[in-house]
């Protein structure tokens, strides 16, 4: 019985991890708040393979974080070779006060995106890191008024020669999510 009610959350936070309303364009062009902040938060400290163009200059997808109809923050990933390791990029998730942008949990992600549940006023995260071709860890973030803490762990198998993957459950540790 316990793994039906595992099963089912994690196909709820893959149903609820479907992109929508994310967007992508030089950071150039973003909300000068949010440029602020990136600039601050993602300087690039190695140089970048191959990539010379300077951080203005990099591709950013971004994704708003909406709480009753207005914009709480923004999910934001640079894209390009200092940022990504492979499907993995760099991730900030930014709450927004007036024009002022917050930090509040960065990481590499292949995908984090805004769940439909709220608690203490903000959507959960739901976030997947890619750790090789056949396994990925997902995690979910909750908002505990205070900060975003990872509530639900999962390491997901692709086995060869089965359909379903293989979830297991397992305790979070501080490994995803970086306080600031």
């Amino acid at each position: 019985m316990k793994a039906y009610y595992l099963i089912t959350a994690l196909a709820f936070l893959f149903g609820a991890a479907v992109l929508g309303g994310q967007q992508s364009s030089p950071l150039a062009n973003l909300d000068p708040g949010l440029q602020q902040a990136l600039l601050h938060d993602a300087a690039c400290h190695a140089a970048p393979a191959g990539n010379g163009a300077p951080l203005l200059q990099v591709e950013v997808k971004t994704e708003e974080i909406r709480v009753r109809g207005r914009e709480a923050g923004v999910i934001a990933v640079p894209q390009d070779a200092c940022h990504c390791e492979g499907e993995n990029c760099a991730t900030y998730v930014y709450l927004k006060s007036g024009d002022d942008y917050t930090l509040a949990l960065e990481n590499k992600f292949a995908s984090l995106h805004p769940m439909n549940g709220v608690m203490h006023g903000l959507p959960s995260l739901s976030g997947k890191l890619e750790v090789n071709d056949s396994q990925e860890e997902t995690t979910v973030y909750n908002w505990d008024g205070k900060e975003y803490k990872a509530s639900l762990c999962a390491t997901v198998s692709r086995v060869k020669n089965r359909k379903l993957p293989v979830i297991r459950r397992h305790p979070c540790g501080n490994t995803l999510a970086k306080k600031h």
